[in-house]
């Protein structure tokens, strides 16, 4: 089942809705219209208070969505490109492709957030205010001034110095700025974010003991995510610091397997892919590497074919995503083989083939290091 739903795009970003987020939209519906609308205006029509809940559900979702955006037009803005924005379970989030390279572009980025949530605060207000004032209707009123509300609260909670939320990342803006060190600057800010994660979870505990139920378990699991994401955004951090670092020379496989591009699909099998068992191979022609071919073109040539087919009608030309210099990072290498859809790029020295980069090779690196750093 696809767990996501398109809404389109946006300046080249898609905007994506997670089915989690049903979750919320029918949890906020349902406590407003049973609850808070009734308890506070007993004598409206109950068809009116689910209106209002679904009403003040969706206005919420477009506030959300609004606060992602900014954050990632700015984000492009800086040359920081943003896949998509996912709303879910726990709020949205724009899932930017690399790190700022500068503490102003990430103050930049993450102050954005919490001024759209402001403004849209103000907004709803001034609109609550002139409804209110030429006596239109007391229902607008209320609806537009929770809406303003939960936007104020929105941009506070999000200005908390706890990463990853944006006032983490103002706070991991403003130390990289002053200590010039990206990496402890996230540590510090990640710390924060542990510790704030924490005392949500210490105040979920306390609101469930005192028989606010509800709200305790959503403090528990709000206190739960802000922490997990604070410790993986360091780890991730620390992970992409050493990849930028390692150069692809120091782990390329340099047991290659040149394919003549004369030989047909049928001695390719044969001689190559059942006697070394890879998943692909670089294909040369008068000893000049010319592309790479993997399993999958082949599946695409009837087996009849095979014989009469030739490996150089049916291979991928060398194209950007396909090479990579010996002196590249790591980070360089995973970026072009997790996009080039064959899951390898070859080493390339100019015109002189050095080795090959695998999926396995990342992951297997990935894992010896985790291991390593946990004996330490």
């Amino acid at each position: 089942m696809k767990s996501s739903f398109s809404l389109g795009k946006v300046k080249g970003i898609q905007l994506e809705v997670n089915i989690s987020w049903f979750v919320i939209f029918g949890l906020v519906t349902f406590t407003l219209a049973t609850s808070y609308f009734p308890q506070n205006y007993p004598d409206w029509d109950p068809v009116l208070y689910w209106f209002l809940g679904s009403t003040i559900a969706l206005l919420l979702f477009a506030s959300v969505l609004l606060h992602e955006l900014a954050h990632s037009l700015v984000s492009a803005s800086q040359g920081i490109p943003v896949s998509k924005i996912s709303l879910f379970i726990f709020g949205g989030l724009a899932q930017i492709e690399k790190e700022p390279d500068e503490p102003g572009k990430e103050l930049k980025i993450a102050i954005v957030g919490p001024a759209t949530s402001i403004l849209l605060y103000v907004l709803f207000m001034f609109l609550a205010k002139i409804v209110a004032f030429f006596a239109i209707s007391e229902v607008a009123v209320v609806l537009l001034t929770y809406v303003a509300d939960v936007n104020l609260v929105l941009a506070i909670f999000n200005m908390v110095p706890a990463f990853p939320l944006d006032g983490g990342r103002v706070l991991r803006a403003l130390i990289w700025y002053f200590k010039g060190n990206l990496q402890n600057a996230t540590k510090i800010a990640s710390l924060m974010g542990s510790i704030f994660g924490y005392f949500l979870i210490f105040i979920g505990i306390l609101g469930v003991l005192t028989g606010l139920v509800i709200n305790g378990i959503w403090f528990i699991f709000i206190g739960w995510f802000i922490n997990q994401a604070s410790q993986s955004s360091y780890e991730q951090m620390v992970m992409s610091d050493i990849f930028n670092k390692i150069h692809v020379s120091e782990f390329m496989s340099e047991n290659i397997m040149l394919v003549d591009s004369h030989l047909s699909v049928q001695e390719l099998v044969d001689n190559y892919f059942y006697k070394y068992r890879f998943a692909s191979f670089p294909v040369g022609k008068n000893d000049e590497v010319i592309g790479i071919i993997d399993r999958n073109s082949i599946m695409n040539i009837p087996r009849e074919a095979w014989s009469q087919t030739a490996v150089s009608n049916i291979i991928v030309p060398l194209q950007d995503n396909l090479i990579v210099s010996p002196d590249d990072t790591v980070t360089v290498a995973m970026t072009k083989l997790f996009s080039n859809g064959i899951g390898r790029v070859l080493v390339m020295d100019q015109t002189r083939l050095r080795g090959i980069v695998s999926r396995t090779d990342i992951l297997n690196y990935i894992r010896i290091h985790s291991q390593l750093n946990q004996e330490k």
